[in-house]
């Protein structure tokens, strides 16, 4: 067997709130609320300090918590590389420039109308804030996020590559059970057929997740963990060649136990 490699990604959801009502994310069924400082600082005192990335990013918009630049120089004191995903509509360039390396910015169309119709609300101020956070911190510090689910691309391609952002991250929407409850009717003509095998970020962990309430998963229970079972028992279906309940639909089930450290997640 090989040997594990070290989590190098550890993502923290400091809040469920959003003012955003995206038709894709499941966090716009729960009751919104903030991360306690208290319990921010007990999980980041419990992480030992190297070359990790801390991504302050959940089921919220992480920038709506009242503490969030707090949290994010703790993160640095700490001696880990803060990150986060937001939505751009309480963007501060200049503190975003400061405090963070590499921000990811969630970005599914430049056309308002359409932004409105999908829940992403005052596209605008969004851009607005985008191009000053470009001029801030530089394009290529910020990597784009789109969630693709059927939209044409090809205006929203052209506007990143006129404002030089070339770090452009494109996901579909995501398979597993718990996340296509909430978008029935996006859902493929026809299902890619249920892959078995081993789970890469099982098989040799690369993040953990914590929820609002400061509970310690692995990704497959980010959106739910209402099937929830412990690692190991995961680990033992998978290599049964059965797919546990709340892996079911993954796309990382029987994709290989690769080394995924060079990427970050939006999942």
């Amino acid at each position: 067997m090989s040997t594990p490699s070290p989590l190098r990604f550890i993502q923290i959801e400091v809040s469920t709130v959003c003012n955003f009502r995206c038709f894709y994310c499941i966090g716009r069924t729960w009751t919104p609320r903030h991360m306690d400082m208290a319990l921010f600082q007990s999980i980041l005192h419990g992480l030992q300090p190297g070359a990790r990335t801390v991504s302050l990013q959940g089921e919220g918009e992480p920038l709506a918590h009242p503490q969030f630049w707090t949290m994010a120089g703790l993160v640095k004191e700490a001696g880990l590389t803060p990150y986060t995903i937001t939505n751009g509509s309480l963007v501060d360039p200049a503190r975003m420039a400061g405090l963070f390396p590499i921000i990811g910015f969630s970005l599914d169309t430049v056309d308002p109308d359409f932004a409105e119709r999908i829940g992403r609300r005052d596209l605008p101020n969004v851009l607005s804030r985008l191009e000053a956070l470009c001029d801030a911190m530089g394009p290529e510090r910020i990597i784009i996020h789109t969630v693709h689910f059927g939209q044409d691309l090809a205006a929203l391609k052209q506007y990143l590559q006129r404002r030089g952002l070339v770090r452009h991250v494109v996901q579909p929407l995501q398979g597993k059970s718990d996340y296509r409850a909430r978008y029935p009717k996006w859902q493929p003509k026809a299902a890619a057929p249920e892959r078995s095998g081993p789970c890469r970020h099982l098989a040799r962990p690369f993040m953990r997740f914590y929820d609002v309430e400061g509970r310690d998963y692995p990704c497959c229970y980010i959106k739910s963990s209402a099937h929830y079972r412990s690692d190991s028992e995961l680990l033992d279906e998978l290599e049964a060649r059965r797919i546990p309940q709340a892996c079911t639909g993954c796309r990382a089930i029987g994709s290989g136990v690769q080394d995924a450290s060079s990427s970050l997640t939006a999942d």
